[in-house]
């Protein structure tokens, strides 16, 4: 007999995180495209920033070519876009906000229209959707540097200084808005982390997540 689930956040009600989460106002708009291999994974991050953040949305697919929202999102004069992806020619979060006020400043242009675009999937996962979406490569492309290790300590990281997708936008929010408070996002992101370790046992956990793999958040 299949678990009843949780209307909100889909998880198992015994593994509902719902009772940790608090409403973030932010004034970035966020935008995250979800691979759909993301989706079936119980333990993803990205729903907690959805339920969380009050100006966020999860587009879920790898081709987005037909996706009015977004494409008018891109084709806006009027808003300040960046996707958050460590490309080559990627610039650090930090520089781009400034950047981007200065920019704002100069044109007489309103402050407080930023939208990050944000991937969510392993790395394979996200190369997927920026090669089938050639739109996507037209978004200046900004970093971060991650100040903590990831405290992401049931899923195995392809090499150091990866995030999971909630402390990525947690780290970009704190850069863009410093004012609005997220360290809810945070402690939900632990007491989900906290209650799976405690439900396999430290010997299940020591033995399983000693190695790296291809996982983002």
């Amino acid at each position: 007999m299949p678990r009843a689930r949780c209307n909100q956040c889909q998880n198992p009600l015994v593994s509902c995180i719902c009772k940790w989460i608090s409403p973030v106002f932010n004034n970035t708009a966020i935008v995250i495209l979800q691979h759909p291999d993301e989706v079936k994974k119980p333990l993803g991050t990205a729903k907690i920033v959805s339920l969380s953040l009050q100006n966020a949305i999860i587009k879920v697919g790898v081709d987005f070519s037909t996706d009015t929202q977004l494409h008018s999102l891109i084709d806006s004069p009027e808003r300040d876009l960046a996707i958050l992806y460590p490309s080559d020619s990627a610039l650090d979060l930090q520089d781009w906000c400034k950047k981007s006020e200065s920019n704002n400043a100069d044109n007489a242009t309103p402050n407080g229209n930023k939208t990050l675009v944000v991937l969510d999937g392993t790395w394979r996962n996200t190369r997927e959707i920026m090669n089938v979406n050639p739109a996507l490569k037209t978004i200046p492309t900004v970093k971060l540097a991650p100040l903590n290790q990831s405290n992401y300590r049931i899923r195995k990281a392809p090499f150091a200084g990866s995030l999971a997708t909630v402390e990525a936008i947690s780290q970009a929010l704190n850069i863009l808005e410093p004012e609005t408070p997220v360290d809810s996002m945070n402690r939900c992101f632990e007491n989900m982390i906290d209650y799976q370790i405690s439900r396999m046992g430290p010997d299940v956990y020591q033995s399983n997540y000693s190695e790296p793999s291809d996982s983002a958040g």
